[in-house]
């Protein structure tokens, strides 16, 4: 009995050290369980941290950058930004890589934007372990109205161009379909009402100024009725000021392009004149045609009379080395007297890498007295030629020295250092007009003072017939570039040969510093865009700067490739076209005085067709009609009180004769035919199309076109690529939410 007692007394250690094991490790388990639910939760808590800090990104930067948006993308804060705090007084997270760009939808020309932002939060632990931080990706993408939407747009209800009156209204002639605003105020004619047939817009802004309609004319509120389904419905309405031009929209166009032709490349380069370039886009089904020829803007300097070198002072006799000059045969300075020589070789190759050898040898001259300094006129040495230049070969040019005319002077008993910077100056050489150009008179190409205190104005003349669209007149063949195309495209003038691009996606071509010749069949999706404008140094005068606009010149028809004859597009409800085309354009865009486009009188041909969204960013829609044959209105200083209101040249045009040959003029007549354009007009100003009696061309039927314009209805849904989205006072696109996700981090 006693044994028993012992025995059952000795098991309750072995029961109690088993009940403590299972005890400990239920305890083990619920703290280990504890502890992982405690760090799920607190890295559940980072992801939201890390879409909350996204989202803090996508808010207060993405959608503020992405109106403002110039550049094809844009990434801002790599290295991430600390955003907001939590309850221990830590960033909740950080957000980074706000990637921001545009892109056109596929399948489609419409123009999407897009932003994504990245969040990052690190979880924390009770030990302090370092964990990888989280990170969270999230977009937005959103939409803009387009500038395409408009059949009609002006920022002032104003005219713009030469022989400028001040006044422009709607008439019985005017037609508009589609939807039609002015930043300004619309007048009505006195003689007719016109006809509109989709909404019109005034601002809010013009008619608390008291304006939005600043005149009825022979027109009433009844203008602005239509029936539609029975009812009488007014289609004017207030909004707010729509902001023109679309300043970073336009940039933005630029910034996508496809194609950049370079205009400016001759511009500005040290110790040469300044020289134009002119760019031509010929469509066609597959694509389009491309070309450049250089030009100058007159008034046109002399023959240029200085030309940089370095001194030689090693060579001797008939050598010399290239870009260099020395007198002859010893070349040397002899100290106390200067220097002494018989001639001086000249290499045919300035400083700059022009060949000058043709230059030297025409305006140099027997009697003409030749300087050469250095860079500061401190050592200068002056001679008479004694003879005509002589070439040496094709690398050097031989300037014989009248005998006993060297001249030399400087601060310091010292020549020239071989190898040092010098201008060789023929002072007797002519520093008025070129001779050999035609219409070299200032009057014929601009429209403000002499002195350099303006700008050619962006209402005033503008020009496109230079020498190198008359290339084949000059040379002698009545022919032009639409009959001869061969003797223009291969002209002197030539700058990019003719080159074909086919058409392989929606395309943006951007003529950079130049205007641009537009004409053909349109089989694609294309935009067209310009600079506002380039400046440039005058050829005449060095210090005084200019400006020539960023003018887009239609040609001939610019049509598309399944357009009717009569230039209508296949609407939407019939299944549309395809094909799209948009005319920005810095300036004007301009109908040319050409043979296709009417000029004449319709001598040659008739009208002009046109498929295009069209935008004058500074200018106006309007034909070339300062360029006419009109008896009495052709010339720059007919009729002065309306200012300058011909170039002069019209007589001279369609085809080519020379400006010393008489001009042909047809009287009264130079009026053209029709403009038939299906598409979209929006301009600052509304451009002249047709001048006639009364006003500054006081003669009918006068000069210019008559309107027949319509909407495109396929630019609802088919805009041209990157076309320019309507923006707020502050110039930021307009933009509405499209879509908004969340990107999976984990892929």
């Amino acid at each position: 009995m006693m044994y028993q007692l012992y025995h059952n007394r000795g098991s309750a250690a072995p029961l109690a050290m088993l009940f403590t094991l299972v005890g400990m490790s239920i305890t083990v388990s619920y703290l280990k369980n504890s502890f992982n639910q405690s760090v799920m939760e607190e890295y559940r808590y980072a992801e939201h941290r890390a879409l909350y800090a996204a989202e803090a990104g996508l808010n207060e930067v993405g959608v503020v950058i992405l109106p403002q948006l110039t550049t094809e993308d844009t990434l801002l804060y790599p290295e991430g930004f600390e955003y907001g705090q939590n309850e221990f007084g830590e960033p909740i997270g950080k957000y980074k890589n706000i990637y921001c760009y545009t892109e056109l939808e596929e399948y489609t020309t419409r123009k999407v934007y897009y932003v994504f932002s990245t969040g990052e939060a690190r979880p924390r632990t009770s030990r302090g372990d370092k964990i990888d931080p989280i990170e969270r990706t999230v977009y937005m993408t959103m939409q803009a109205q387009g500038f395409e939407d408009f059949m009609y747009f002006t920022d002032e209800e104003s005219p713009i161009g030469p022989g400028n009156t001040g006044v422009v209204n709607f008439g019985g002639n005017d037609v508009l379909e589609g939807r039609v605003h002015t930043n300004g105020d619309i007048i009505f004619s006195n003689y007719g009402c016109p006809e509109f047939s989709g909404s019109v817009t005034i601002t809010n802004e013009a008619v608390e100024n008291g304006g939005g309609i600043g005149g009825w004319g022979a027109c009433d509120e009844g203008v602005f009725e239509q029936e539609i389904d029975g009812e009488t419905v007014n289609i004017l309405d207030t909004i707010s000021t729509i902001v023109f031009p679309p300043v970073n929209s336009a940039q933005l166009v630029r910034a996508n392009a496809d194609y950049v032709f370079t205009a400016d490349d001759m511009l500005f380069r040290g110790g040469k004149k300044d020289t134009m370039i002119m760019t031509e886009i010929n469509f066609t089904e597959g694509g389009f045609w491309a070309a450049q020829w250089w030009y100058n803007i007159p008034p046109i300097g002399g023959p240029p009379n200085e030309f940089d070198f370095l001194w030689d002072s090693t060579s001797a006799a008939l050598n010399v080395e290239e870009f260099s000059i020395h007198f002859g045969p010893n070349n040397e300075y002899l100290p106390g007297l200067g220097y002494d020589g018989t001639f001086m070789v000249v290499s045919a190759t300035d400083l700059s890498g022009d060949n000058i050898q043709s230059t030297l040898i025409d305006i140099i001259e027997a009697g003409d007295i030749i300087q050469v300094s250095n860079s500061d006129a401190s050592k200068m040495v002056t001679f008479s030629m004694g003879n005509n230049p002589l070439p040496l070969g094709s690398d050097r040019v031989l300037l014989q020295v009248e005998p006993g005319s060297i001249f030399y002077n400087s601060d310091i008993d010292q020549g020239f250092l071989n190898d040092e910077p010098v201008t060789l100056i023929n002072t007797s050489a002519s520093t008025g007009l070129a001779e050999d150009v035609e219409w070299n008179t200032f009057q014929y190409y601009h429209d403000h003072d002499e002195d350099g205190s303006e700008y050619c104005p962006v209402g005033g003349r503008h020009h496109f017939d230079f020498d190198y669209w008359n290339a084949a007149g000059i040379a002698g063949s009545n022919c032009d570039i639409f009959s001869c195309p061969n003797e223009i495209y291969n002209s002197e003038y030539i700058y990019m040969q003719k080159l074909f691009y086919p058409y392989t996606n929606p395309s943006v071509i951007y003529v950079k510093g130049g205007q641009v010749l537009v004409r053909g069949v349109v089989g694609g999706k294309y935009t067209i865009v310009t600079d506002d404008y380039t400046e440039y140094r005058r050829h005449d005068n060095m210090s005084i700067v200019d400006r020539v606009w960023g003018n887009i010149w239609l040609i001939d028809d610019v049509l598309y490739a399944d357009s009717y004859t009569n230039a209508q597009v296949i609407h939407p409800e019939d299944g549309g076209t395809d094909n799209v085309l948009g005319l920005i354009a810095g300036g004007c865009v301009i109908i040319a005085n050409t043979r296709p486009n009417g000029a004449r009188g319709q001598a040659y041909g008739s009208d002009i067709k046109i498929n295009a969204a069209i935008m004058a960013m500074y200018g106006g829609f309007i034909s070339h009609y300062w360029q006419n044959n009109l008896t009495g209105y052709h010339d720059w200083n007919d009729n002065l009180a309306y200012g300058y209101i011909a170039d002069g040249r019209g007589g001279h045009r369609n085809y080519y004769r020379t400006e010393g040959q008489n001009g042909l003029y047809n009287n009264t007549n130079d009026k053209r035919g029709v403009v038939h354009l299906w598409g979209s007009i929006v301009q600052q100003k509304r451009g002249y199309m047709l001048r006639n009696f009364p006003g500054p061309y006081n003669v009918s039927p006068g000069v210019g076109y008559d309107k027949n314009y319509h909407y495109d209805w396929n630019l609802r849904f088919n805009p041209p690529p990157y076309y320019p989205d309507q923006v707020d006072v502050n110039n930021n696109v307009i933009l509405k939410m499209s879509s908004y996700g969340e990107l999976d981090n984990d892929l």
